[in-house]
């Protein structure tokens, strides 16, 4: 038999591409999706996709247990020193939307976890500053899911430095083309997003409420681990009569985290530019085509099952498997 021989140069080696820089900003202190979210981010992690430089929580918890709920799930991965910070400010928030978790709190009290109390963390604009300043320029992604008020205070505290590390911002919010309802998430802080979107100095990619409205995700951990604290926290959220762990629920977050740590993959989504997007004085968000900005949204390409497919594969995988 012949030997064979392979140059190496006309065969490309396949090179593990460097994992994503992310910043996750999320609310945590009221829908499981959020904790869902943070499961799918662990689960790239696990396969070199993604570093998690900080977690942030963009809403006051009533419990004061939004960071200790992620740290719990933190925990739970195998990634306990994640940088968390919180936002101190709740007069932001509508008082009606002031209600107590369904989860946070009893996720810090039953799973492992060594975060203090929200009030006794770092302010998240300290952790972002902190968490920014060491990156390398144009290397950070942030994605965002929950209110806008951490970023609107990161707008006015240095925007230089958002525009020197920030590659690219991701946000589930608004709805498109347009919207009048109250998307939660503009609704959390309807000044931050005005602020975010028309002073933000970098990127922005969108997706709303309607894609994550789509697909459902949550069912696939019921088979998971008891000790699984996100797996708890669908089973603590009440929807449709029952909970979002039996009966899943929309996975608004988990797709945008997905987006982020991926890119908006050809194959899976259709990007809408050349626009920007405008928020109007009750919350309502519209993409308009008369001033293109920096700005992008997202429409699902195939059918919706194919991404919750996909998203219900990180959610369930068990810690450390890639």
């Amino acid at each position: 038999m012949k030997a064979l021989f392979f140059s190496l140069a006309a065969f490309p080696l396949l090179l593990q591409a460097e994992p994503v820089q992310v910043i996750f900003d999320t609310d945590m202190a009221s829908d499981c999706d959020d904790a869902g979210a943070l499961a799918v981010l662990h689960a790239l992690a696990d396969r070199g996709e993604v570093e998690i430089l900080a977690v942030v929580t963009n809403r006051k918890c009533p419990g004061n247990s939004s960071a200790g709920a992620a740290d719990a799930i933190n925990t739970w991965y195998g990634r306990p020193d994640i940088p968390l910070g919180t936002d101190k400010d709740g007069a932001k928030t509508p008082p009606q939307w002031n209600n107590p978790s369904s989860y946070t709190s009893i996720l810090h009290e039953e799973f492992p976890n060594d975060a203090p109390g929200d009030d006794e963390l770092p302010d998240a604009l300290d952790v972002y500053l902190e968490t920014l300043r060491a990156q390398p320029d144009g290397s950070v992604i942030i994605c965002s899911v929950g209110a806008l008020s951490n970023l609107e205070d990161l707008v006015r505290a240095d925007k230089e430095l958002i525009q020197a590390k920030v590659k690219e911002l991701c946000v589930m919010g608004g709805g498109f083309p347009r919207t009048h309802r109250f998307e939660t998430n503009i609704r959390l802080d309807p000044a931050a997003a005005v602020t975010v979107t028309n002073e933000w100095p970098t990127p922005i990619t969108w997706q709303g409420f309607e894609v994550g409205n789509a697909m459902y995700n949550g069912q696939e951990l019921i088979d998971a681990p008891k000790e699984n604290p996100v797996r708890r926290a669908y089973e603590l959220r009440p929807f449709r009569g029952g909970n979002s762990l039996d009966r899943g629920k929309p996975n608004h977050d988990l797709a945008t985290v997905l987006l982020a740590v991926r890119g908006p993959q050809p194959e899976h989504w259709t990007v809408v530019e050349k626009g920007r997007v405008l928020i109007d004085s009750d919350g309502g968000t519209e993409w308009r085509h008369d001033r293109p900005k920096n700005h992008r949204y997202v429409v699902i390409k195939q059918h919706p099952g194919i991404l919750t497919d996909i998203i219900g594969e990180l959610l369930a995988a068990q810690p450390g498997k890639p």
